[in-house]
């Protein structure tokens, strides 16, 4: 499938709405996507990481970026996806028919939108925000269970979490306020830092394009040896994890931040930052720095000398931070992506992650008398068995447990293990299925279609099932989904 993604970044506008597209891009590339990007000139100084993607440059000119990008790639696209605060439906209407389909993320709801689907991840976002803004029958998906951040956070979440439970301690702090910070907040903060008198290691975080960084490099000289800059940095989740609190913008990285448990002092450097701001800190896993810019330093220097003699306070919003946010977004928003099947009454079949309120529902399936029969495992699970696998499937980001959904209600569980590359593709990512369709949704082609759109999702990947001979329905089943006989007496499933 191809999808082009049209957003800008430059030293005013910083890099966050690129670099979450980009994001996304390196999510749907992973499992077999074309993407390309369509972005301005200054995108590539701001955001290096954009080197090697297919892009193209676009020039000043609104009224052309249509049909320049159109040009550029002949053959349409499955998905357009705008990110970018002035572009609203009347642009993204000339790009239909080009494109099969349109998602736009944004978090202002200010405008209208000629949109398939709209994404918004600001905490709290209702759909009733955008009533009147987009088409009917658009698809919204809000709040921050769809914030899209790199697997590296997820990878980092459990170790992360585990380092900030009991009272917490202030010993190290991350400075990161965009990757251009164009009003040089970084200074106020290592001068608030300062001026805190508290024995704090510092790690400081600038894009190379930055215009204050020799500034900032001044200030950190006068510091000692425990506060360093780290210039475009590829270790972020590592950094973040480390870290005890961070001196942050409320803009992209605060998903970032939450999906560690990473509690905030927050700076509001633009106005569409305000009501991320606000609605983060009700939650109580941030504390908002406000005020004229002369007062900003010693506010800051105030709250760190709070927070270093209250380790619960500490402790507390890690734990409300960490609520927030799993860090499953890409996941989240790439199964949306995926065309669905129809069962024999012709309703939609799909997946969904699974989250914590399934638990109970897959329970009661697992304990259904024919739905052990031919396990791997025919023993009933108890209560307490069912929650501790539970838990740690949803704690495991290399796990993909999802549900089955027909007309978007459950109707099973689909779960793709990562497993060993077969011989006959070894550099292949390979994955075990297992299904479990819900007693009342057998005998409707929902297993087949949940299979089918497995595969649409994990393009690049075998899928490889294991099925006992005797169990005739399974092995009919995945033989309609294409699956054939391989290694081990396993079916597998080729890209």
């Amino acid at each position: 499938m191809r999808t082009v993604f049209r957003a800008d970044a430059s030293a005013a506008l910083g890099g966050g709405h690129v670099m979450r597209c980009l994001t996304l891009a390196k999510s749907l590339e992973k499992l077999g996507w074309q993407c390309g990007f369509a972005v301005n000139a200054t995108a590539l100084e701001i955001i290096p990481a954009l080197a090697g993607e297919d892009i193209l440059v676009l020039d000043s000119i609104m009224a052309a970026e249509a049909e320049n990008i159109r040009k550029n790639w002949p053959d349409g696209a499955d998905w357009l996806i705008v990110d970018h605060y002035e572009r609203d439906a009347g642009w993204e209407a000339g790009c239909r028919g080009w494109a099969k389909n349109i998602l736009v993320i944004d978090d202002l709801a200010d405008r209208p939108h000629d949109c398939d689907v709209l994404l918004d991840q600001t905490p709290g976002r209702a759909s009733d925000d955008y009533a009147g803004l987009v088409p009917p029958g658009t698809r919204l998906l809000t709040g921050c269970d769809y914030a899209l951040l790199r697997p590296a956070f997820a990878g980092n979440r459990q170790t992360s979490l585990a380092r900030r439970t009991g009272a917490g301690r202030l010993n190290r702090i991350l400075v990161s306020i965009g990757a251009t910070d164009p009003d040089n907040h970084s200074l106020v903060a290592l001068q608030a830092i300062a001026e805190s008198g508290l024995p704090l290691a510092v790690d400081v975080v600038l894009g190379a394009a930055a215009p204050h960084r020799s500034a900032v490099s001044a200030q950190i000289e006068t510091m000692g040896k425990e506060v360093r800059l780290h210039v475009d940095v590829a270790n972020m989740p590592e950094l973040m994890a480390r870290a005890d609190l961070a001196i942050g913008a409320a803009g992209t990285s605060t998903w970032e931040r939450c999906c560690l448990g990473l509690p905030s002092l927050m700076l509001v450097v633009a106005e569409n930052q305000r009501l991320i701001a606000e609605r983060i800190a009700t939650t109580g896993a941030a504390r908002v720095i406000s005020g004229p810019r002369d007062a900003l330093a010693d506010r800051i220097a105030g709250a760190l000398r709070d927070l270093a003699d209250d380790g619960d306070a500490l402790s507390d919003m890690a734990a409300k931070a960490a609520r927030i946010c799993d860090g499953r977004g890409c996941d989240r928003l790439g199964l949306e992506l995926v065309p669905p099947g129809q069962a024999k009454n012709g309703r939609p079949v799909a997946l969904r992650l699974a989250t914590a309120n399934d638990e109970g529902l897959i329970l009661e399936w697992q304990r259904h008398p024919t739905s052990r029969r031919f396990a791997r495992n025919p023993q009933v699970p108890s209560a307490k068995e069912h929650h501790q696998w539970f838990t740690a499937r949803l704690a495991d980001p290399e796990c993909l447990l999802t549900m089955i959904t027909l007309n978007r209600k459950p109707a099973g569980v689909l779960r793709l293990d990562p497993v060993a590359a077969p011989a006959a593709a070894p550099q292949t990512p390979a994955f075990e299925v297992s299904i479990l369709i819900s007693p009342e949704h057998r005998g409707q082609r929902v297993a087949e279609e949940a299979l089918r759109f497995a595969r649409r999702w994990q393009q690049k990947a075998v899928i490889v099932a294991e099925v006992l001979p005797e169990n005739e329905a399974s092995v009919a089943l995945f033989q309609r989904a294409q699956y054939g006989p391989g290694a081990g007496g396993l079916l597998y499933n080729y890209p």
